[in-house]
């Protein structure tokens, strides 16, 4: 037998002999991949969850910032309507003013044109159609259909009516809003006696020749407990004591003027 032969069958023998010290299980391997396989699957789901975790709370931060971006929104357009409401305001506001302004500047125009259309003031002297050479001084301008005499001296109401009658005229009665307005206009700063008093029997304000007016005596603030006689001041129209002392106005229709004593200086 060669060299050769004698360490092959040893060989043969040393592997035989390793084998039947050492034999290998089949379950033991087996074994072995399974668990291998079932530590895999826990990472694989571990890493899945991991990853549904992030896109949850990355899906919560773009609702969170859609969310804010919506108020953000939404503010300035609540604010751009409380803006429009408050210029639609504004502007009703100022179309009413407006109007208002057209309105008075329209009556003040009219009032003007009526002054310089009226306004020729003149000293004038009265003779006293009851008390001959008794001559009553002041001054008086005509208007329209009417003449207004201002008489300067200081006389109860009641001796102003009578001044007014002696000299064939009658104490102021204002027609309408319009000729109280214009005639404040002409006043000096004094107040003055008309023909307007309180009747006790009728409980009602009436003008000295019992005739309608279409003045609104509702803007004067009327107190019977100061008295029951009317007078006109550049301010006001207003009543007070009979038997207090201020000038009168008296007034005459063209169309009765002839009747005057009237004698101008």
């Amino acid at each position: 037998m060669s060299n050769q032969e004698v360490i092959y069958l040893n060989s043969r023998a040393f592997e035989s002999s390793s084998e039947s010290q050492n034999p290998i299980k089949p379950n033991e391997t087996q074994g072995s991949r399974e668990v291998g396989h079932k530590v895999g699957l826990g990472i694989l789901c571990l890493l899945l969850m991991m990853a549904i975790s992030i896109w949850l709370i990355y899906i919560f931060q773009c609702s969170q910032e859609i969310y804010k971006l919506q108020r953000t929104l939404k503010n300035p357009h609540q604010e751009n309507n409380t803006m429009q409401n408050d210029n639609y305001l504004m502007e009703e506001m100022l179309k009413k003013k407006s109007i208002d302004y057209n309105a008075l500047k329209h009556d003040l125009d009219t009032l003007n044109r009526t002054l310089n259309r009226c306004y020729q003031e003149s000293k004038f002297v009265l003779d006293s159609k009851q008390h001959r050479g008794k001559r009553v001084e002041g001054h008086w301008f005509c208007c329209g259909i009417k003449c207004y005499y201002f008489i300067m001296d200081n006389k109860r109401w009641s001796g102003c009516a009578k001044t007014c009658r002696d000299c064939s005229l009658s104490l102021l009665k204002i027609d309408d809003d319009d000729e109280l307005k214009f005639l404040q206009l002409q006043i000096k700063p004094n107040s003055y006696w008309i023909g307007l008093s309180y009747d006790t029997r009728t409980r009602k304000w009436q003008w000295s020749d019992g005739g309608p007016s279409k003045l609104d005596l509702n803007t004067a603030e009327f107190d019977l407990n100061t008295g029951t006689c009317a007078f006109l001041s550049r301010v006001r129209l207003d009543n007070d004591n009979c038997d207090q002392f201020y000038p009168c106005i008296c007034e005459k229709r063209l169309d009765n003027f002839a009747d005057s004593y009237c004698s101008k200086s």
